[in-house]
């Protein structure tokens, strides 16, 4: 029994410890987190006040102490999970619910960014952190008798002051005031908030204004400066009035312009990778350039002295454009004509230049065979041509021993190549156009025969 005893009181010990555990995790997670929030005064909060986050409420105040230093220590209490865990850089606000009563101001929340670390349960925001506000009796407080008798006879005579149709003006005037109020507040606390930002900006600020101070000469010579640009500015302020007139009308070609560049910058892109390798070569160039053009000079002289002579002679061929404009037009029926002679001018070329050639320079040449040299009698005038009359009409009238003594008349139509026999590898003669000649007018291959 006492072995076994002690075994299940243990057991039994273990398993309260258990639930005791698990009911603390589950209060402790139902009551959501504390914060609290030093106020340099607590601005009529009081217990069971509410805590706000963009309007809505997340909590409430749980309590009210005065720390060793004189603060306002706030504790509140957030139960709402949908706005924890609170961030570092969170701000609390005391607001004013507008109008008089208990419980009419609340603590509103303005959660820090969600990069930054969070802020553990119990945490504490400093008065860097908080803003309190203002009420209006403290405002009057701090103005002495003679003040505040003078801000009674200003609203006892008020009425006055506003009667007639200035009051409708006067309430618009409250109506846009009190957002502007609002915004204002909102820049007073974000600077009170901003402390040490504020702090440094100022003392930056001091330190420029020394310096524009010492440098007082010179800021002068400055704005003198600046008041005769700004007269020149205004002396041509028509000219600027048309700048300003045609501006648009440029700009909108520029940017036509500008996109027109941007492609040709593109298509340039490849021209400009090959300049690199010019450039030694082009420098080279350059460089040689200079005492070319030196020399230029004086012929560039003695010409622009030629203008002058040459500029007359032009004038001078005025006179002849219409009767040059007539020739031509009559030259081109000319040259229509001449078509087909200069056609056939084109295919006998050769045979042009062999036959002045070989009919007033005369051709030497040297045959040679297998067997050696040998040479060539040719006639210069056929046998059947010495004779006139009836006898040379015979005689022309066949040949007289075939394939030796033979001539033939009316050729005049031989085709280019033809005045030479064939030759073997058929190169010769050339019949481009059967309109242009006729092939039974070539010398036959029987000339050559035996």
């Amino acid at each position: 029994m006492g072995a076994t005893g002690n075994r299940v009181l243990g057991i039994g010990a273990l398993a309260l410890a258990v639930i005791g555990l698990v009911l603390v995790l589950l209060l402790s997670s139902g009551s959501g987190r504390t914060l609290h929030a030093l106020f340099e005064d607590s601005g009529q909060l009081v217990a069971g006040g509410e805590v706000q986050v963009a309007g809505r409420t997340v909590g409430s105040i749980t309590g009210l102490s005065v720390t060793p230093y004189g603060l306002a220590d706030v504790t509140m209490s957030i139960g709402d999970n949908t706005v924890l865990p609170l961030h570092r850089g969170t701000r609390a606000i005391i607001r004013a619910v507008g109008q008089a009563g208990v419980d009419n101001r609340f603590v509103q929340l303005i959660p820090g960014p969600t990069s930054a670390p969070d802020l553990p349960d119990g945490a504490t925001l400093g008065t860097t952190q908080t803003t309190g506000i203002v009420d209006l009796d403290a405002v009057l407080d701090s103005f002495d008798p003679s003040t505040r008798a003078s801000l009674r006879e200003l609203i006892a005579h008020s009425s006055d002051a506003f009667a007639g149709s200035g009051a409708r003006w006067f309430n618009q005037m409250l109506v846009g005031l009190d957002p502007a109020l609002s915004a204002l507040n909102g820049l007073s606390g974000q600077l009170a908030g901003d402390r040490v930002a504020l702090t440094r900006l100022l003392g930056t600020g001091a330190l420029a204004a020394r310096a524009v101070a010492s440098r007082s000469s010179d800021l002068q010579g400055a704005v003198a400066e600046a008041a005769r640009t700004f007269a020149e500015v205004a002396a041509e302020r028509t000219a600027l009035a048309d700048l300003l007139t045609r501006a648009p009308t440029f700009l909108n070609q520029a940017r036509g312009t500008l996109a027109r560049v941007s492609v040709a910058v593109t298509a340039l892109r490849p021209t400009l990778r090959a300049v690199v390798p010019l450039a030694p070569p082009l420098r080279r160039f350059l460089e040689l350039a200079v005492p070319t053009l030196d020399s230029l000079t004086p012929v560039v002289a003695r010409l622009n002295g030629q203008l002058g002579p040459l500029s007359t002679t032009l004038r001078g061929l005025e006179t002849l454009s219409g009767p040059a404009v007539a020739g031509l037009l009559s030259s081109s029926s000319a040259f229509h004509g001449l078509e087909p002679i200069l056609v056939g001018l084109r295919e006998y070329g050769s045979d042009i230049v062999l036959g002045i050639f070989n009919g007033l320079g005369g051709l030497v040449s040297g045959p040679y065979a297998a067997v050696g040299h040998y040479a060539k009698l040719n006639f210069v005038q056929s046998p059947q041509t010495l004779f006139q009359g009836p006898l040379s009409q015979l005689l022309s009238g066949g040949p007289l021993l075939p394939g030796q003594l033979a001539v033939r008349t009316h050729l005049l139509a031989r085709c280019p190549g033809g005045d030479a026999p064939p030759a073997p590898d058929g190169s010769n003669p050339w019949v481009p156009d059967r309109k242009l000649c006729n092939p039974a007018d070539d010398i036959p291959l029987s000339v050559d025969s035996p």
